[in-house]
């Protein structure tokens, strides 16, 4: 739990004449088919912010195909992230009981806890994610699931108590032929000097053959850009992505699967702005910042686990790695 001092007087102002901080219950309707899960309460005091993680396992009883997530909650919200866990272990022992402190949701549960992916996620109120026809994502029965929220409190005064609920609706039966897997590629070396800009360019090897479906990024509050650039076959592609707004990052879902082979490049560059009198650095609170290039794509084989991939955890689905920074 974090107290945000900085900036917070500004912010303060806007949350107090746009929306009370005492949060109301949030009302999402239940899907015809699949299921909604309402995430714990949690309460964020005055001036801070906090970023919690709680562990659940969903009710499905066989493997499920996802065709959508709808996400929605209260005001306030920096993100909330759904992370799956694909490790072996099933002893509810070894996993948090109830609302955690943890940033990302790291370190939490058993010693494979690596073997996990983002299944999906809201920057905002509320995000719809649905996949293209064809295209789903697996889950395993009863899945075992992180809800990540991390939430900023405005207000001077009052504690704020998130309201936070999704829907999972399945693929109809025979119509998938692919299956969606997340990556999440970050570079980490950021150094914004105070009243200044700066900049920070990383490429990405890709490390087997994939097929991209969908391409974003994640900034905090000094981001200003975020631009992808792709060389394929050793030909350079050119720009193939931007987004200029942090708060809602745009999101490029592809016409047609972008057709990657093993050795192809990403080569990402994030721009901020630093309007405060100290530097800023990579970090988990939202006055530090980062810089992420996310997507969904899919294999090829599905058959057997990928080929483990340089500077990325060892994972069985999702690609969860980090970048070299050029400049």
């Amino acid at each position: 739990m974090m107290p945000i001092v900085r900036g917070i007087a500004s912010l303060a102002v806007v949350t107090m004449l746009g929306a009370p901080a005492s949060a109301s219950r949030v009302h999402l309707h239940r899907p015809p088919r699949g299921f909604q899960m309402r995430m714990g309460k949690f309460t964020v005091p005055p001036a801070h912010e906090r970023e919690v993680c709680e562990y659940r396992t969903f009710p499905n009883e066989k493997p499920m195909d996802v065709q959508q997530f709808e996400f929605k909650m209260n005001a306030g919200t920096h993100h909330f992230a759904l992370w799956a866990y694909f490790g072996g272990d099933r002893n509810a022992a070894d996993f948090p009981k109830g609302i955690a402190e943890a940033p990302g949701c790291i370190g939490l549960g058993p010693r494979d806890s690596y073997q996990r992916a983002l299944l999906g996620g809201a920057p905002n109120t509320h995000e719809l994610t649905r996949f293209p026809p064809g295209i789903a994502l697996r889950l395993d029965p009863h899945q075992p699931v992180f809800l990540n929220s991390h939430y900023i409190n405005a207000s001077l005064t009052t504690p704020l108590t998130p309201d936070i609920v999704f829907n999972v609706v399945p693929a109809r039966k025979g119509t998938v032929l692919h299956h969606a897997e997340n990556m999440t590629i970050g570079a980490y070396d950021i150094h914004i000097p105070p009243l200044s800009t700066a900049s920070t360019t990383a490429d990405w090897v890709v490390p087997f053959d994939l097929n991209v479906i969908q391409l974003s990024s994640h900034q905090h509050k000094r981001g200003t850009r975020v631009r992808i650039n792709l060389t394929a076959g050793g030909q350079d592609m050119g720009q193939i992505f931007e987004n200029d707004d942090w708060d809602h990052p745009y999101e490029y879902w592809t016409v047609t699967p972008l057709r990657l082979k093993q050795g192809d490049v990403f080569r990402f560059t994030c721009d901020w702005k630093n309007n405060d009198d100290h530097p800023v650095t990579f970090g988990v609170t939202t006055d530090d910042e980062m810089c992420f290039m996310t997507g969904y794509y899919y294999r090829d084989d599905e058959s057997s686990p990928p080929p483990q991939a340089p500077s990325c955890f060892l994972q069985d689905r999702g690609l969860l790695c980090n970048a070299t920074t050029v400049h």
